[in-house]
């Protein structure tokens, strides 16, 4: 319910898919032009911007910058629960660190316990 001035420039938009997670864009976003809904896919252990890849703007436009992402319901493999002992959860967090890593994001936090996966991107 923003003005047309409010939406040229909302600070640390998030988009939220309640208990899936949700994404936080640093800075100014101009939300004038953007259809949310299009551009940004919150799913169970899956986070897509920009799914067409042509609709893509260059790294620091739109929503191609910097973001926190939070997601949930991020369970090790065998589910809630299964890794009991302190070793099993710090090496499946190890695990979570190093994939995290591999996609060029910042790794913040990962809860075995809870199945709250945190990190952050420069860009998508």
């Amino acid at each position: 319910q923003l003005g047309e001035v409010e939406l040229s420039s909302v600070r640390e938009l998030e988009v939220t898919r309640p208990g899936v997670g949700s994404i936080v864009f640093h800075g100014a976003t101009d939300c004038r032009e953007l259809d949310l809904d299009a551009l940004v896919h919150l799913g169970v252990g899956e986070l897509l911007v920009y799914p067409v890849q042509a609709q893509k703007p260059p790294p620091g436009e739109g929503l191609n910058k910097r973001a926190t992402v939070t997601m949930y319901q991020c369970w090790p493999p065998n589910g809630r629960g299964h890794l009991e002992d302190a070793s099993s959860r710090e090496r499946y967090r190890a695990k979570i660190r190093q994939m995290t890593e591999d996609k060029r994001a910042r790794f913040i936090d990962y809860d075995c316990n809870t199945g709250v996966w945190k990190f952050q991107v420069e860009h998508f």
